[in-house]
């Protein structure tokens, strides 16, 4: 490539715009997979079923989370900021990860085995289907976090898009085949999980020599991780404490009511979350003075597609979904529609937590998380007993409400700007949605110059 090219070509590219759409069709990509194995796992089992499948995969997902301490989000802005120590960064991620997986899932099966409490289909079987998904996704954890870092994103997406595909081929399978149970549904994604992780380490490790793991690093990397840990855990357990809390103190039927309310709603969700992974690695590696206009472009960007994206689901969510799920699911419609408004304050979340963190500011990114979390537990315990779904759906939405404003003012202490240049446009604003049609258009996307 000539100099005069090789320049034009590093000033169109956007890794915030290109990232975030590249994650974005791979999540609408993947959710279809997801879709198509959620709709079988419903059809089949019906509410109760589909509840305890929940139950099962929710609690693996953050289980295995929580052992993390943070040392994933420490991985990505360490990876991008230090790309001569990333050999070592991806061996302390992988010993790290499967130790910690490990350990919490052995104590999450005794726990819950010694104990008895839990739904009323979860038995020993289904334990041992948990133990196994907790070890996957934390193996995975360790190979996600460092291809974020290095911001080998159109890779990631490329596996988030396909592997839900598994999942959906493996659950059709079974029911055309030996017949779907719940212990087989939940085995199908657990096995998903754990081809999952193996795809990710082995792409981590290419390109990148694996290095010996470093004890004084890998404390360097807890104790940032520690701070922002809080705040992560916070946000993650955000989307599943009112499935697992359910478990407790609702019915399995409820559950899966709610659990498939979540599903379908959860596609607007995607692009913030994708924003929001694209502009970590970004953040970190960019001077100061330009990060908080970098933050404000993928706010304005995600609440725009956001805004059209809740409006066109109220409208077509309430006629599509008992459409598709079947007339047992006709009570999930009202729990979709109460958990629409909170959308809007989950990208504030996303996006301005996350610029904290790379603006080497962990702590202060957990207030919003943490503030959402707590509100969400406490209208979750007031609200589900009485109205069960739907209370669980009005108390996620004013909860990432609350959070998102949180965040939002917690940014703006940090890097001050005008309450105007938050919904005005600017130019550059329209380079994710135009990185966003490029795959409709046919245009091609590059992950380097």
């Amino acid at each position: 490539m000539r100099p005069g090219k090789r320049e034009a070509a590093a000033r169109t590219w956007d890794p915030l715009a290109a990232g975030s759409a590249n994650l974005f069709w791979a999540k609408i990509g993947g959710n279809g997979g997801y879709f198509v194995a959620v709709l079988i796992v419903a059809r089949a089992l019906g509410p109760a079923g589909r509840g305890t499948v929940a139950f099962i995969t929710v609690a693996a997902l953050v289980v295995a989370h929580m052992a993390g301490l943070g040392v994933g989000e420490a991985t990505i802005v360490l990876s991008a900021r230090n790309p001569g120590r990333r050999a070592v960064l991806l061996a302390n991620a992988l010993a790290f990860f499967l130790g910690s997986g490990l350990t919490a899932a052995t104590l999450s099966f005794l726990g819950l085995a010694l104990s008895g409490i839990g739904p009323a289909g979860v038995g020993t079987p289904e334990l041992v289907i948990l133990w196994l998904g907790i070890v996957s996704c934390a193996a995975g954890e360790a190979g996600y976090s460092f291809l974020v870092g290095v911001e080998r994103l159109r890779q990631l997406a490329l596996i988030t898009g396909c592997t839900s595909w598994v999942y959906a081929g493996l659950v059709f399978a079974l029911w055309a085949g030996p017949g779907l149970t719940v212990g087989r549904a939940a085995l199908a994604w657990t096995a998903t999980e754990a081809l999952r992780a193996i795809v990710l380490i082995s792409l981590s490790s290419r390109g990148t020599i694996l290095g010996l793991p470093s004890r004084r690093l890998l404390v360097e990397e807890i104790g940032f991780g520690l701070r922002l840990w809080v705040g992560s855990l916070a946000r993650f357990l955000n989307f599943r404490t009112d499935q697992i809390l359910m478990g407790f103190i609702a019915t399995e039927a409820a559950l899966g009511l709610y659990a498939v309310a979540v599903n379908v709603s959860e596609v607007l969700l995607y692009l913030p979350s994708s924003a929001a992974t694209a502009l970590l690695p970004l953040i970190a590696r960019t001077e100061s003075s330009r990060r908080s206009q970098e933050t404000l472009r993928a706010f304005r960007s995600v609440i725009f597609v956001t805004a059209v994206g809740v409006g066109a689901a109220a409208l077509l969510g309430p006629v599509v979904l008992p459409a598709v799920f079947g007339d047992a699911f006709d009570e999930s419609v009202v729990p979709f529609l109460w958990l629409l408004p909170g959308t809007f304050g989950y990208a504030a979340s996303a996006v301005f937590s996350t610029a904290l963190v790379g603006s080497s500011s962990p702590g202060l990114s957990s207030l919003g998380p943490i503030v959402s979390l707590v509100v969400g537990f406490a209208l979750d315990l007031a609200l589900i007993p009485p109205f069960g779904a739907t209370g669980a759906a009005a108390a996620a939405s004013v909860a990432f409400l609350v959070g998102g404003a949180t965040a939002l003012i917690t940014y703006r202490r940090v890097s001050p700007f005008t309450w105007r240049s938050l919904l005005v446009p600017h130019r550059g604003d329209l380079d994710v949605l135009v990185a966003l049609a490029g795959p409709l258009l046919g245009r091609p996307r590059r992950e380097t110059v």
